[in-house]
């Protein structure tokens, strides 16, 4: 009697059938689109903590998805082969600004998908045609780009020096646009640093550049981050004033992305307000139109909002959710957010299993050299989950690790809060004398 042929079969099995080169990216992808959690599972306790890869999948389903994906991937490769023909064409016919603006719409195309190696190798290419032009705007854009693919990389230090070069060579050529980017660019490495004070005086020094231009499109960014920075300051009414005016900068701007930013910043407002059906709302409405890093922050925001309901069971729908974006999109260091609110579901549950997850956080900060911001947020979560489970003093190793880094980085109402934790522990023994 032969056996019944399975309709299923574990993401892990499959991806090990499948080639690890770029050629296979799609039919990856597709796989782990496709998966789902196994209905057999779901009523084992294991079955909620399943990482995509003890998930299943119809090979089936796959078969479909795989097809779509193919023709997008085609489509991609047909945009950046016309994009650098047409550089070359360019470059023939002596017209080296646009050749190098040629490839820097490739390199971003590249950087969407994630690929930051081969986005930063064709930014590169365009800083080498750009360098010797004497409009210094295209040098500029490329200095910027170089950037912004070294700090979403964590190339901290790196992001610095291409940012700093784009501030000069924009002060020298008179671009005040090209300041007003520069500036906001380095608040950003800054912010992401742990440096607070000076994150904010670079956006200042943005928004005081900016004065004169009337260019609300390169505004309403520093008030977006102002606002946040407010926000984790623990000035509320500060923050909703500087998002009012991101705002009012981005309807007059018309740019496509604000509406994502003004959503996620209203509804984690709405969050620290303490109004999670609110913010559930608002997370909700933006995930209508939220597609990759999107979807996921969305997703994550969304979990939160549910749990402070205590709708746990959705919150870790949606982070499942989230987890499946981050891999299909390699959005590996947003893994963090996603670890992290699996981890605090864990905690609210009293759930020793929620252990893995800031392991797997804690893995993914060291090896991506994630700023320090992020490991002492993680170490925080680890310390309170150990608090949750009775064990006080795997805790306190934790929340004081937590402690002594937002000690040093100056992070004042983070360090409140873990002050706050280690408060509520007994204190530590003498030891007796021998």
């Amino acid at each position: 009697m032969s056996k019944p042929v399975p309709s299923h079969l574990l993401v892990e099995r499959a991806l090990a059938l499948v080639p690890d080169y770029e050629d296979f990216l799609p039919l990856s992808d597709a796989l782990i689109g496709a998966s789902r959690v196994d209905s057999d599972k779901l009523w084992a306790r294991s079955g909620a903590y399943a990482t995509v890869g003890k998930r299943v999948v119809d090979p089936a389903r796959v078969e479909e998805m795989v097809r779509v994906r193919l023709d997008r991937s085609q489509q991609r490769l047909r945009e950046m082969f016309d994009l650098v023909l047409g550089a070359i064409r360019e470059q023939q016919a002596g017209n080296p600004a646009t050749a190098a603006q040629m490839l820097v719409q490739a390199g971003e195309m590249e950087e969407t998908a994630r690929r930051l190696d081969k986005a930063d190798r064709i930014y590169r290419m365009a800083l080498g045609i750009s360098r010797d032009l004497r409009e210094k705007e295209m040098h500029v854009l490329a200095l910027r780009r170089l950037a912004r693919t070294a700090r979403t990389a964590g190339r901290l230090e790196e992001a610095w020096g291409w940012y700093e070069q784009s501030l000069q060579l924009a002060a020298g050529a008179l671009d005040a646009e090209g300041q007003v980017i520069a500036c906001q660019g380095l608040g950003n490495v800054c912010h992401d640093r742990g440096e607070r004070e000076q994150a904010r005086t670079w956006w200042e020094q943005g928004l005081q550049l900016a004065a004169g231009l009337d260019q609300p499109a390169v505004e309403w960014p520093l008030y977006v981050n102002l606002s946040a920075l407010s926000m984790a300051e623990g000035d509320l009414a500060e923050s909703e004033r500087l998002l009012d005016r991101a705002h009012e900068r981005m309807e007059q701007s018309g740019a496509p992305d604000a509406p994502m930013y003004l959503l996620n910043n209203r509804g984690l407002l709405l969050l620290e307000h303490g109004d999670s059906a609110a913010a559930e709302a608002v997370f909700r409405e933006a995930l209508a139109d939220a597609e990759g890093h999107w979807e996921l922050t969305m997703r994550v925001n969304l979990g939160e909002a549910l749990r402070g309901q205590a709708r746990l069971l959705e919150a870790e729908d949606e982070a499942r959710r989230a987890e499946e974006v981050a891999i299909v999109h390699r959005l590996v260091p947003d893994l963090i957010d996603v670890y992290n609110l699996l981890g605090s579901i864990a905690r609210d549950r009293c759930d020793e299993e929620g252990f893995v997850f800031y392991e797997q956080a804690l893995r993914v900060c060291h090896e991506r050299a994630l700023p320090r911001k992020t490991e002492a947020a993680i170490l925080h979560g680890y310390g309170q989950l150990h608090l949750a489970c009775a064990r006080p003093e795997e805790g306190r190793g934790y929340l004081e690790a937590a402690r002594d880094v937002y000690r040093a980085l100056g992070f004042a109402p983070e360090l409140g809060r873990v002050e706050e934790n280690l408060n509520k522990l007994a204190p530590e023994r003498e030891p007796e004398p021998v």
